[in-house]
């Protein structure tokens, strides 16, 4: 039964911990009491639909629906199916959807419900990088997307400038329903804080420094390159540790990964881990090496502990908060890396929680102010 509270309809991929989800909840725990969500997570045929968070978002007593996606079923048997979601839920009067490109699907399905707004949110920097044919073909079908964001969708939200460019036209994007939505931290627990309790029980001394990488094992991410700059490190006779901390996405690059650490007593595997505020909180410098990245939650994370941050270009300038930890690093040559990274260890530059929480909230990554932005624009 509907009541007074407006219906957001959330429409997500499978709530495991990834920079969006974690995002995401994080503006439930903020606004769960002022509107009423109910989530529709997509996931592929014969996989699980359950994830990481979904007990979390459950205690808030948001409904979760699941839906296959449209390449699994086809968009006719996806129309129908989503419809019924909607008389099941009794009347949407928002759809904000979290899928990248395929928000232009979801907006022409609850165009056709008679759902008056309909956000499509940009999570990512959208590239193919594989061989010819497959980038054609891709970028057709990124183009076809486009063209329903461009014809059904009413909002147009990105994490970054860079998010937003790769599926909204210039038009939309200088239009009055644009915004960036900045991914935006709980500062309550992301705050500088010594913690050497990782570190002894992964028994690395307090003399070594330790690099930190999070995120999931994925091409994107490059952790061939990561791994490539810590061996030269260890070339070089620097004294460090390298822990990385995200679930296995791709078999294929993780095997990559610990084949090339393999009988490296100083490399750490921790798999997907709920505690990243521990792992900051441990670490000397956080090492960020992905081809691409609609925002790089991560690193603002990490700067949020007052942790030096050696990152790609593939970070779009939006994730440096201002605190004069990022250092953006171009190429992919280990030696140039190495370089900085030395160089970070040697002139660690040290912040207070006070100018921590004061370029968070200037910035627009504090939860607390972005979610009361983010009321604001729903009640628009």
């Amino acid at each position: 039964m509907k009541d007074n509270k407006l219906t957001i309809l959330q429409c997500v991929d499978v709530m495991n911990r990834g920079g969006a989800e974690i995002m995401l909840l994080s503006q439930l725990r903020q606004l769960h009491n002022d509107f009423r969500f109910v989530l529709l997570v997509h996931h592929r045929k014969g996989r699980s639909a359950q994830g990481e968070l979904d007990a979390q978002i459950k205690e808030l007593g948001i409904e979760i629906f699941t839906i296959e996606t449209v390449r699994d079923i086809g968009i006719h048997t996806y129309e129908q199916r989503f419809r019924n979601i909607v008389e099941q839920i009794g009347g949407v009067d928002i759809v904000h959807s979290h899928l990248n490109s395929k928000g232009g699907v979801i907006s022409r399905c609850a165009y056709r419900c008679g759902i008056q707004r309909r956000i499509v949110h940009s999570h990512a920097k959208i590239e193919y990088d594989v061989n010819l044919l497959y980038r054609f073909v891709k970028n057709r079908e990124l183009k076809w997307h486009r063209r329903l964001i461009r014809n059904y969708a009413t909002d147009f939200w990105g994490c970054s400038p860079e998010a937003m460019d790769c599926l909204f036209t210039k038009e939309h994007i200088n239009g009055t329903h644009a915004a960036v939505i900045h991914n935006a931290v709980d500062t309550s627990v992301f705050y500088p804080a010594q913690n050497d309790e990782l570190r002894k029980k992964l028994s690395i001394p307090q003399h070594s420094a330790v690099l930190l990488s999070i995120g999931r094992i994925a091409e994107v991410k490059n952790y061939t390159l990561a791994a490539e700059i810590v061996k030269e490190l260890w070339r070089r006779g620097v004294d460090c540790h390298y822990i990385v901390a995200g679930r296995k996405q791709d078999t294929v690059c993780a095997d990559t990964l610990f084949s090339l650490m393999e009988g490296c007593e100083k490399f750490h595997y921790l798999g997907a881990r709920s505690d990243t505020q521990r792992l900051y909180n441990s670490a000397d410098v956080y090492l960020g090496t992905s081809l691409r990245e609609g925002l790089g939650i991560s690193a603002v994370e990490a700067q949020a502990c007052a942790l030096p941050c050696a990152l790609s270009e593939g970070f779009p300038n939006l994730c440096d908060i201002g605190l004069n930890l990022v250092t953006f690093i171009k190429g992919q040559d280990p030696a140039i890396w190495a370089d900085e990274i030395e160089h970070l260890l040697q002139n660690r530059h040290m912040v207070s929680t006070a100018e921590v929480a004061d370029a968070l909230r200037v910035s627009g990554f504090d939860i607390r102010f972005e979610a009361e932005r983010l009321k604001k624009m729903y009640l628009s």
